[in-house]
């Protein structure tokens, strides 16, 4: 009995800083987990946050995309309708004349209707040959 004893004493010396070791190790690995479950937490808090920031990201990039497309149609609009106006400076000149021309022609377009008048119907009678030769 005495000799298992000793044996006994031996095995225990030689375990018992095992047995703490290992529950200081299990101590250590359950505080380890619980760390680890709150990262993982906090990564896929990250995870959500990144996802709804790309989503708007991506919509704001879109947004910019379809502002740049219209402000680029803006532009080319603006330049189609300045060539346009650039060329009917021209033809305001044009018009200028013409109603300059168009006001000198009232005063004598009543006369001028008559004689015309006159002259068809009088010349309407005769032979398309002879109205050729007048």
């Amino acid at each position: 009995w005495v000799i298992n004893i000793v044996r006994f004493y031996k095995v225990y010396c030689d375990v018992e800083p095992k047995r703490q070791a290992l529950s200081k190790a299990n101590a250590d690995l359950a505080v380890a987990q619980d760390k680890l479950v709150n990262i993982k937490a906090k990564i896929a808090h990250l995870n959500e946050n990144l996802v709804k920031l790309t989503a708007k990201f991506e919509t704001a990039t879109s947004d910019k995309l379809k502002c740049q497309q219209a402000a680029e149609a803006t532009a080319s609009t603006i330049s189609l309708a300045n060539r346009l106006v650039g060329g009917l400076v021209s033809e305001n000149v044009r018009w200028a004349e013409a109603v300059r021309d168009f006001k000198q022609q009232k005063s004598a377009l009543c006369g001028d209707v008559l004689l015309i008048t006159a002259f068809v119907s009088y010349l309407g009678y005769f032979t398309k040959k002879y109205r050729q030769d007048l």
